[in-house]
């Protein structure tokens, strides 16, 4: 089986993903899967262990949000897994139709969801992409297979942070914490009230944009960190829990990562 490592870099969090090389029009399948903080410690020898059992190894792939964290991991890549990573970002080379006032100024995180997102749509009809992760995107592709552009949000964690921070007295609430139960919309203490405003505030804005965005037409993908605890509640949402990661991968191929391979 040909396979390919992918790692997207985030703000929060380092996405990295083994995934089976698909053929032309297919979404790449996870076989493997980590996660680390974007400050930790690169798993390394889980790499290498990943690689020793996937003797067809293409060339790795990157991209993220995080340049310096981009940076890092280029500059540790240790040479038992081969040449360092392909970088992948928004230049003028990106092989998909951006239609919005500086295209080259889009986020490659919300590019690798909708390059991804093109596979899983129903050819002629808009498709409404929910990122929950750091910041929570919201964003369309239409029905030609254009971005045409979306919403950007503080996500649950960022939200969270933020009215710790910058209050006297509001506990930190986890996004863990929201993952557990279901909130009650009517918070009867000062956490259990903070818990509701991130989560339904969170969903609020979601389903708001998406019926301002699209109308009620559109197929919704969601993904992310956070978009496990969203998509319930989201009218015929599909949860893609691995979006920008089988996006890069595809990308990979597209672009001719490391021409032959």
């Amino acid at each position: 089986m040909t396979t390919r490592l992918a790692i997207d870099v985030g703000n929060s969090r380092i996405k990295l993903g083994l995934f089976a090389v698909p053929s032309p029009g297919l979404l790449p399948k996870c076989m493997e899967r980590a996660v680390v903080l974007a400050n930790g410690k690169m798993p390394w020898s889980t790499l290498q262990t990943w690689k020793r059992a996937n003797p067809d190894w293409r060339p790795a792939v990157i991209a993220g949000s995080n340049p310096q964290g981009v940076a890092r991991i280029m500059a540790e890549w240790p040479k038992e897994l081969d040449s360092p990573p392909r970088h992948i970002t928004n230049d003028e080379s990106f092989p998909m139709r951006i239609a919005v006032d500086e295209p080259r100024q889009v986020g490659i995180d919300r590019l690798l969801n909708a390059v991804a997102v093109q596979v899983l749509r129903r050819n002629g009809e808009v498709a409404v992409i929910v990122d929950s992760g750091t910041a929570t995107t919201v964003d369309v592709v239409s029905e030609e297979g254009t971005f045409i552009g979306g919403a950007i949000l503080p996500g649950l964690a960022l939200s969270a942070l933020a009215l710790h921070h910058y209050t006297a007295l509001l506990p930190l609430v986890s996004v863990d914490e929201l993952g557990e139960q279901t909130p009650e919309a009517l918070g009867r203490n000062t956490r259990a009230a903070i818990q509701s405003g991130l989560f339904w505030g969170q969903l609020g804005a979601v389903k708001e944009l998406i019926e301002r965005q699209s109308g009620s037409k559109a197929q919704v993908f969601v993904t992310g960190g956070g978009g496990a605890l969203l998509a319930t509640y989201l009218p015929n949402a599909r949860l893609e829990p691995h979006l920008a990661l089988q996006g890069l991968v595809m990308l990979g191929q597209i672009m001719g990562t490391n021409k032959g391979q």
